[in-house]
């Protein structure tokens, strides 16, 4: 059964702080901004297909940012799909960012931080896509805030699954329309709707939108196969975790950031190698405190400056690693050399 928020049921005055409520609950922590606070329309009516859902999103000019703290605060793993119906938005994650205009679809990853832009009236619809389900249908990363053609191909029939999925006259009974004339491509039209479809039909469908987007998506990678990615992507990543080593905020999702990758797809390509994301920055962070142990100019230097300054914040963990990888511990490493 279709869930529905709207701002019109408070009063002026209190409902541009009723939006921020609503979208947290309706979909993620967000942070919205707009200039519009005093009387703001904006209605959200989602439908929910077992671990996925969509939603349709009326509403007035405004941005809406995730941060690092709604993160953290609310963390969820997965994707959404947006898919612009009326208005214009521009979508940013990962340094790379989108424009969207009626018919066109782009992602956002919902454990990075994004931005959206909405600078007039607009409706979108939302597929919201659960991160396992989409990364295993890409053969590489998934490149969020990057248009998908949705005028042929997989990324058309996505665009008319997600349209089909709003497609319900009895969940979109008295909705309101604040967004103005459709656009060109934007045949989703819940008032016009002259079908319904049976809950597992549904299910199924909002399924294979997904699977649609996750062709769509690898249609628009670049033509070297997967293993050529991988492996160039795993010296990157390699290569950016020894330019940050002694950095205090070398992190998996750091290094994507940097790579424009997804930490998932990140996770996946030290999965085709000996060590882990992690166990690479300890090892490597564990060789520069072994070179610093064995050099004569550095034997002032206590073993715990000599853990900080390779990146170890903590000395007793910094022993139980170097002793395992060693076979020594750092005091008979420095007195043997």
């Amino acid at each position: 059964m279709a869930r529905k928020w709207s701002t019109l049921t408070t009063t002026p005055v209190r409902q541009f702080a009723c939006w921020r409520e609503l979208i947290c609950e309706a979909f993620l922590d967000l942070s919205p901004e707009s200039d519009l606070r005093d009387g703001f329309t904006g209605i959200v009516t989602q439908w929910p297909f077992g671990n996925l859902s969509l939603a349709q999103i009326d509403s007035q000019r405004q941005r809406v940012r995730r941060t690092e703290r709604d993160i953290g605060r609310a963390p969820r793993s997965g994707y959404y799909a947006n898919l612009q119906l009326r208005g214009a938005s521009s979508m940013a994650q990962a340094g790379r960012t989108a424009i969207l205009r009626p018919g066109d679809i782009a992602l956002v990853q919902t454990d990075e931080p994004f931005e959206f832009e909405f600078d007039t009236n607009f409706r979108q619809l939302s597929l919201y896509i659960p991160g396992q389900l989409l990364d295993a249908g890409v053969t590489g990363p998934v490149l969020t805030s990057t248009r998908i053609d949705t005028t042929a191909g997989a990324g058309a029939a996505a665009r008319h699954a997600m349209e089909a999925l709003a497609r319900d006259p009895l969940a979109s009974r008295q909705r309101v329309s604040i967004a103005g004339p459709p656009g060109p491509r934007s045949g989703a039209s819940a008032e016009a709707s002259i079908y319904q479809l049976s809950p597992g039909s549904a299910a199924r469908l909002a399924v294979l939108a997904s699977g649609m987007l996750g062709v769509a998506l690898d249609s628009g990678m670049p033509t070297d196969d997967a293993r050529s990615r991988s492996v160039r992507s795993y010296r990157a990543a390699v290569a950016d975790i020894e330019e940050h080593l002694t950095d205090d905020d070398l992190s998996p999702a750091a290094t994507a950031r940097r790579l424009g990758v997804s930490v998932r797809w990140l996770h996946q390509v030290f999965a085709g190698h000996e060590h882990s994301y992690s166990a690479t920055v300890r090892r490597l962070r564990l060789e520069v405190a072994r070179r610093a142990l064995q050099d004569p100019t550095r034997n002032h230097l206590r073993v715990i400056d000599i853990a900080a300054e390779a990146g170890f914040g903590h000395v007793a963990s910094f022993h139980r690693a170097f002793r395992r990888e060693f076979g020594r511990s750092p005091a008979q490493v420095r007195r043997n050399w």
